[in-house]
């Protein structure tokens, strides 16, 4: 990572020397001190955990520097000055290396200065090449991005994750991990509004000596994937965007070296748990002002997997139709999806075909009245195994909802009131050695809120009521919130105040009910038009029915946030 630094240097101080470049600054810094407490009640009650370090401080430095037109230089510098790791190399057992401070996911440190078409990237990055290649972690490390005239040329390597050791105590037991290292590369050409062409390469591969410990549940993996995506837009708003992949998969790097699978070296070795597959995806359409149409289709093959995308279901092939458009003179925009997805298409037991549906249409009626509805329609479905005990796994889940909004206006204020009710249905069903079992979780939600907006006044109240009706298998919640809020300025507009209650009843079935209060306040003063003082406290109050049994009846707990900081403009 030197020469990336010696480079940015270099760039610098050439641009910095130029007369005729004046240098500006601009951006935001600032400091917070976050205080937390928890009481518990009565003596030996751990039913509730703390949720946060009980002090801590917070820094974030975010300039911008530029010089004449051609060089910018943002920064992101965002870090706490505790470490926060909940199962990392340093939870309050030993104090973080320079390394480890850095690439801690709790702080992010980037550089990214941009010279004509030349741009350096250092640091936390969260980068997208592609839909198959890598591009949905943050990643630590360096690289750069090139794009004289119309050629493109990308490159990054770096950490997404540290080695961390497997302790089982003191609980809760860390589970370990191993670091993980990523190389990215692309090359193709680019006319924006006109075409695309690239070749994307992506490499991950777990360090297998970065813990002295290995994790027990958590086996070391590599890949190595290719992928070509190919974009074309066409006038008039026809459209079709192509990319196709291949990628080497190793789900256990300690296993021996394969003699039926070909490695592709000297990117990986295939070892005896190495899989290879294959995976496409293309969009075709064409948009316009006011109607947009296409239709999608993606294949993911059932060893088709990458470390730069580690949530990515395999053995899948979906197909939506899409649109948009706007109508009756522009007062409705429907947004709209239909298709299907099939799951374990490698396996003719357990294929199954889901619905995929989405909605979302917003008509204004007139000036006072408007109403929106959704709708959204989604499946899940994984292979299981018996000779391993896995339960193949099998979710749909299907929500709707409605929401009217009505406004009404006179001489000193407008008044604004609005309904949301939303309907959740999920049903999961494990299926293990051919015996089915079935899960049922069914929400009903309703929130009415009412806004009133003052004309000669600085008031600005809000009320809302929340009522939540859940029936799973076995268990049946409920809960009732009521809330209101009060926004307002004063001292000639330097302080900007602004509390909020909350009061919730909950119910468990067969218990008795649960009460929550929790009150906040904000308080923030401009010392001046570019320094402000923020400050924010809010207390929660939790009292629990008789569901936890003796000798915690009524047991509670006071949990409280003090968060104070400067934040300067410059």
């Amino acid at each position: 990572m030197r020469i990336f630094f010696i480079i940015l240097i270099c760039i610098t101080s050439k641009v910095i020397a130029q007369k005729k470049a004046p240098v500006s600054l601009s951006g935001t810094a600032g400091i917070t001190y976050e205080g937390y407490g928890l009481n518990r009640n009565p003596t030996g009650f751990t039913g509730y955990q703390p949720r946060r370090p009980y002090n801590q401080v917070r820094f974030n430095f975010n300039p911008i520097i530029k010089a004449g037109k051609n060089f910018n230089l943002p920064i992101n510098i965002n870090f706490a000055a505790l470490p926060t790791n909940f199962a990392g190399p340093y939870t309050g057992i030993k104090k973080p290396t320079f390394g480890q401070f850095i690439t801690n996911p709790s702080n992010s440190f980037g550089l990214n200065p941009t010279y004509k078409w030349a741009e350096l990237q250092l640091g936390t990055q969260y980068l997208k090449y592609s839909d198959l290649s890598t591009g949905d972690i943050a990643i630590f490390g360096a690289g750069f991005v090139l794009k004289p005239g119309d050629f493109r040329i990308k490159f990054f390597t770096g950490k997404s994750q540290q080695g961390i050791d497997y302790a089982p105590t003191p609980l809760p037991a860390v589970q370990g991990a191993f670091k993980r290292t990523h190389y990215m590369f692309s090359i193709g050409k680019e006319k924006e509004g006109n075409y695309l062409v690239a070749f994307n390469f992506a490499k991950g591969k777990d360090d297998i000596a970065s813990v002295a410990t290995p994790p027990l549940t958590i086996l070391p993996q590599e890949s190595f994937a290719v992928s070509m995506q190919v974009n074309k837009f066409f006038k008039k708003g026809f459209y079709i965007t192509t990319e196709i992949a291949d990628a080497i998969f190793t789900k256990n790097e300690n296993d021996a070296a394969s003699v039926t699978i070909k490695s592709f070296k000297p990117f990986i070795e295939a070892k005896n748990s190495t899989v290879q597959d294959a995976a496409a995806q293309i969009s075709l359409g064409k948009k316009s002002k006011d109607l947009d149409v296409g239709l999608t289709a993606k294949y993911i093959g059932a060893g088709f997997q990458v470390t730069g995308y580690p949530y990515l279901q395999p053995d899948k092939f979906d197909y939506t139709v899409n649109t948009r458009f706007n109508a009756f003179k522009k007062s409705t925009n429907v947004v709209a999806s239909i298709g299907q997805r099939v799951n374990n298409i490698s396996n003719t037991t357990t294929k199954a075909k889901q619905f995929i549906g989405n909605l979302n249409w917003f008509t204004q009626v007139n000036d006072k009245f408007s109403f929106n509805i959704n709708f959204n329609n989604f499946g899940f479905n994984s292979n299981g195994s018996t000779t391993l005990g896995i339960p193949s796994i099998k979710n749909v889940s299907t929500d709707a909802g409605f929401t009217p909004t009505y406004t009404w206006v006179n001489t000193s204020m407008s008044n604004t009131i609005s309904l949301n009710y939303n309907y959740s249905n999920y049903k999961e069903t494990y299926i293990l050695a051919g015996v089915p079992t079935t899960q049922l979780n069914n929400t009903h939600t309703a929130l009415l809120s009412y806004i009133p907006v003052y004309f000669n006044k600085t008031l600005s109240p809000d009320f809302s009521a929340l009522y939540f009706y859940n029936t799973a298998t076995a268990v049946k919640i409920m809960f009732t919130t009521l809330s209101a809020g009060l926004a307002m300025p004063v001292a000639k507009n330097k302080i900007k105040l602004r509390g909020q209650l909350q009061y919730t009843l909950g119910k468990l079935s067969g218990f008795s009910a649960d009460n929550n209060f929790i009150a906040s306040a904000n308080v923030d003063y401009a010392i001046n038009k570019k320094l402000t003082w923020a400050n924010y406290l809010t207390t929660n109050y939790y009292k629990y029915g008789n569901q936890l049994g003796n000798p915690f009846i009524g047991a509670n707990y006071l949990e409280s946030t003090l968060r104070t900081g400067l934040q300067v403009k410059f």
